[in-house]
């Protein structure tokens, strides 16, 4: 797989299948055979001109650019594709500043997103014996609101690269025109109380008997509501555009119920929810989009299959013990360990960890991710999603794998000690690089008792792939941890369990200090000589003194 599209198909993993949807206003067949929407059923543009090249110069406010993409060998057509090109006018981007910005970054991401996925796949397909009439890739895009409160970008994409049959999904990208930033749906509601029941309700109304269905395919994880509509409201993964008629809510297939539903959609209408959504963000009557909006294609882009360079062999980490480990060439750093303040409480029922990270302009991170060097990406995933037992290292632009392991030894033993195994699949919940020493935090979701020798730390030596130290269990199941000069910052914590942040050596990974807080930490940021902690029901911060 090429490098590049292994960083976007991993990034944007979560998006796919979570923040994906496709209406079923004005259903079509796609051209991957599936029930789908066609753009012009969600905004009327069928006299906006169409032409060919790239003379993007237009009265319009804004243009659409289709760019299709093709690779080819020997004379067969390997793969097809396109993406789209948004292109604001001179006035608007003048009129817009920090909107044509953004706009711009998402260009380039859907150009180099295209033709990297065109690229690979056309790869693919050349190994393919099976399936001979070729791959394809396709995103379209249609402007469906444009005014001083929103700015709303609809995509449809359908792609096939093998399989049972083709995906497809359909997603909606908000932007305050002014500020530039994509709004969360909970911006712009006035009274949310009011869509778990309004979707539910109008679900039913369209789709007789699809609740049945729709509750049994929701599975909560540790801490999320069970209802599935207000914890998708907390992690913003909805679908939705604002018209006219109202609120819209889009569900691609798989997203909320199985693939054969297919594509899902309610209007909660301001006639029959007329407090829902704040009165800045409705709409009186439809827009004429037909005079807001251009579509042009340009000409076709042709690209080779991709050629990747060879990996390096993925490396496997013994497992001594599942007791606290320091090999003779761990050693104690003299006396540079840091000490934490506490300067900051905040106690909710409930913790919004996007929105705390929001607020205070962090980021949240987890496996896979990236930091200022490298891109870590999870590999051999287990049991279920995101719980991987392997770890491939990119540079940041994924041109480069410098280190593959698989670390199921690790995760799962056996043990050199006891020739022990897990009582339960453990995986890799985080890792980080620091002067050649690759950190990983290794755990489960559960309960102490299910695997108390779990929820660890290893340090190891990048050079020999040998392991250097193994932390003591139980002291880091979060998302994420941080080092700070000679100091890891974790902690660990869950339901009727004590919730600690511990302080680790980071040469030896013994424990130092341990501080008490009211739940189990998930994320930690740091920021100057602050750090940022949100856990389960609680936001901290603490000074960093070195």
């Amino acid at each position: 797989m090429k490098k590049r599209s292994i960083r976007l198909a991993a990034i944007s993993t979560a998006a796919v299948m979570f923040l994906s949807a496709c209406t079923s206003t004005g259903n079509v067949v796609n051209e991957d055979g599936a029930s789908g929407v066609s753009i012009e059923a969600i905004a009327d543009t069928s006299n906006a001109e169409n032409k060919s090249g790239s003379d993007t110069a237009t009265t319009f406010p804004v243009t659409v650019v289709n760019h299709p993409i093709s690779s080819s060998q020997d004379g067969k057509v390997l793969c097809t594709g396109s993406y789209p090109e948004i292109v604001l006018s001179d006035e608007y981007k003048e009129k817009y500043p920090k909107l044509s910005e953004n706009i711009n970054n998402y260009n380039e991401t859907n150009s180099f997103g295209a033709t990297s996925n065109i690229s690979e796949y056309a790869s693919w397909a050349l190994e393919d014996t099976y399936y001979t009439e070729g791959y394809f890739d396709t995103k379209t895009a249609d402007i469906v609101r444009f005014d001083d409160h929103l700015f709303t970008i609809f995509e449809i994409s359908s792609s096939f690269t093998g399989g049972a049959h083709p995906n497809h999904y359909s997603y909606a990208t908000n932007y305050d025109p002014a500020t530039g930033d994509i709004l969360r749906l909970d911006k712009v509601l006035d009274d949310s109380s009011l869509l778990y029941d309004g979707i539910r309700t109008e679900l039913e109304k369209n789709y007789p008997g699809i609740m049945e269905e729709v509750d049994s395919f929701y599975f909560p994880e540790e801490g999320q509501d069970p209802d599935q509509f207000v914890q998708k409201l907390r992690d913003d993964t909805y679908t939705w555009t604002i018209d006219d008629k109202g609120l819209n809510i889009f569900f691609s297939p798989y997203e909320i119920a199985s693939y054969a539903t297919g594509d899902l959609q309610v209007v909660l209408s301001s006639k029959e929810y007329p407090d829902l959504v704040k009165a800045d963000y409705m709409l009186d009557q439809p827009q004429d989009l037909a005079s807001i909006v251009n579509h042009t294609d340009a000409d076709t882009t042709e690209v080779a299959p991709s050629e990747d360079e060879p990996d390096p062999e993925s490396a496997s980490v013994s497992n001594p013990t599942w007791k606290y480990y320091k090999a003779a060439e761990a050693t104690v750093p003299a006396g540079n360990h840091l000490t934490l303040t506490k300067t900051n409480e905040e106690k909710s029922d409930y913790l919004d960890s996007y929105a705390w990270a929001e607020a205070n302009d962090l980021q949240t991170e987890m496996l896979t991710h990236e930091d200022d060097n490298y891109f870590y990406n999870g590999t051999n995933e287990v049991e279920y999603a995101n719980s991987f037992q392997g770890i491939d290292i990119y540079d940041t632009e994924m041109d480069t794998m410098y280190y593959s392991f698989d670390l199921s030894e690790l995760c799962d033993g056996p043990d050199y000690e006891q020739e022990k195994v897990s009582a339960v699949h453990q995986f890799i919940r985080y890792a980080t690089i620091v002067d050649n020493i690759l950190y990983v935090e290794i755990g489960h979701l559960g309960y102490a008792s299910d695997e108390p020798e779990s929820s660890y730390i290893v340090a190891i030596n990048l050079e020999t792939n040998e392991l250097i130290f193994r932390s003591e269990p139980l002291v880091a199941n979060g998302s994420n941890f941080k080092i700070v000069d000679d100091t890891i910052i974790c902690g660990y914590g869950f339901t009727s369990e004590p919730d600690y942040i511990y302080l680790l050596d980071r040469f030896s990974g013994e424990k130092y200090d341990a501080i008490k807080i009211n739940s189990a930490a998930d994320q930690f940021q740091v920021k100057g000589d602050t750090l940022y902690v949100a856990t389960y029901n609680t936001a901290y911060e603490f000074t960093i003194t070195h």
